[in-house]
């Protein structure tokens, strides 16, 4: 029998957002999404894109992915060219060119003159040579740790072997690491970073997801800073084959200097709002900032991880 959950102010208060922009939508007869915004300019140094905060929420890995550590400054990367973080689309008439189409949101900002607040697909926000050239993705990681990862560490080559041949057993968040013991700042070694990193740290073989959402691979430098044009090149080609969006930390293992919430970030923050992969997860806000509109995982702290075993 399902258990029924109470659905929380801030729940119900976040439905009802969604039902206003929708309602909004179908009023512009641009459901299910909006269109064409003004784009913001990404910044030259992506810090919000490599600082240990993902914004989906949550605490121990992926599955939830939130707040971590790394507290320590770690060196800036200074290797390959940096990616040029820009918009997709740019004036032709600047360039003496013939110009684009205008497409159905500017059409629509024409006649309205404010669009604030309604939300826009990919396909209608970005122009057709940028969509033509977008890889599609269905917000989910098919892969595994890669293989030269997973052999040099011996890591299982799939998620039940690795968490079974670790002791197994059923995932607790007040006792993570099995040890019958419930588990508190106060217990974190040191002090010196967040429970949440510690606790991946100790789970390389039973959950390498939780693992590099938050670390590197042992002994290799964790970059901060510009990503480079090699980094954005493995970036897409990793999501072409197998996809991405969640598992970030199983994706990164084939970014060996980045981790997971870096990896989130990266794609939240400028991947999609470039037009580089179309998730139907996120839609564009009037500013160019992807918005995460897919289904949220259970929060219910008892089962949120019993299925995946992350």
């Amino acid at each position: 029998m399902t258990k029924k959950v109470a659905i929380s102010d801030y729940e119900k208060e976040r439905q009802e957002n969604i039902r206003l922009n929708q309602e909004m939508l179908l009023a512009l007869d641009l459901a299910p999404g909006g269109g064409k915004r003004a784009r913001r300019k990404p910044h030259s140094r992506e810090k919000s894109a490599t600082s240990d905060n993902d914004g989906d929420g949550g605490e121990w890995a992926e599955a939830e992915e939130g707040r971590g550590g790394g507290r320590g400054r770690k060196r800036r990367a200074t290797i390959g060219p940096a990616v040029f973080q820009g918009p997709a689309r740019r004036s032709k008439r600047l360039r003496g060119e013939s110009a684009e189409p205008t497409t159905q949101v500017e059409e629509m900002v024409v006649e309205a003159g404010d669009v604030s607040g309604v939300l826009a697909t990919a396909d209608a926000y970005f122009a057709k040579e940028t969509l033509d050239k977008a890889i599609r993705v269905a917000g989910h990681y098919s892969g595994w740790v890669e293989r030269g990862v997973m052999e040099r560490l011996g890591i299982q080559g799939n998620a039940t072997d690795a968490w079974e041949s670790e002791g197994g057993g059923k995932f607790s968040f007040k006792d993570p690491l099995g040890t019958g013991k419930p588990m508190t700042k106060r217990t974190v070694p040191g002090g010196s970073q967040s429970m949440a990193r510690y606790v991946a740290s100790k789970l390389l073989k039973k959950n390498p997801n939780a693992y590099f959402y938050r670390h590197t691979e042992p002994g290799v430098e964790q970059w901060t800073g510009d990503w480079t044009a090699d980094e954005r090149d493995i970036f897409l080609r990793i999501a072409r084959e197998f996809g991405c969006g969640d598992k970030w930390g199983l994706f990164s293992t084939y970014l060996p200097h980045r981790v997971g919430y870096q990896c989130s970030n990266y794609y939240r923050q400028y991947v999609i709002p470039a037009g580089w992969i179309i998730d139907d997860s996120y839609m564009l806000d009037n500013t160019g900032h992807a918005v995460y509109v897919g289904k949220h995982k259970n929060k219910n702290r008892n089962t949120v991880i019993a299925d995946e075993k992350i």
